[in-house]
């Protein structure tokens, strides 16, 4: 199980039960702890829908009471492939 956190202005910004575009943050113990990535991924309430968890923190940094269960289904490139 991995965790990962999220800034969000609202937690409404997180559909549930659609796939959405979130920069994520990883909170496992290591030499990456803290590295964000872009990523396509589902959320949901229900914490043990999906393998993972999702902290949400709000505009200014305040932990959020909202957790979520979360789904990475994988990357978003967002520099052009001529420049990798």
């Amino acid at each position: 199980m991995n965790q990962w956190e999220v800034f969000v202005m609202d937690v409404a910004e997180l559909a549930e039960g659609q796939d959405i575009e979130l920069t994520i943050r990883t909170l496992n113990p290591g030499l990456h702890k803290y590295t964000y990535k872009r990523v396509r991924a589902q959320v949901s309430s229900d914490l043990k829908k999906f393998p993972d968890q999702l902290q949400v923190r709000l505009g200014r940094g305040q932990m959020s009471k909202s957790r979520f269960s979360i789904k990475v289904l994988g990357d978003v490139q967002r520099m052009p492939a001529k420049y990798l």
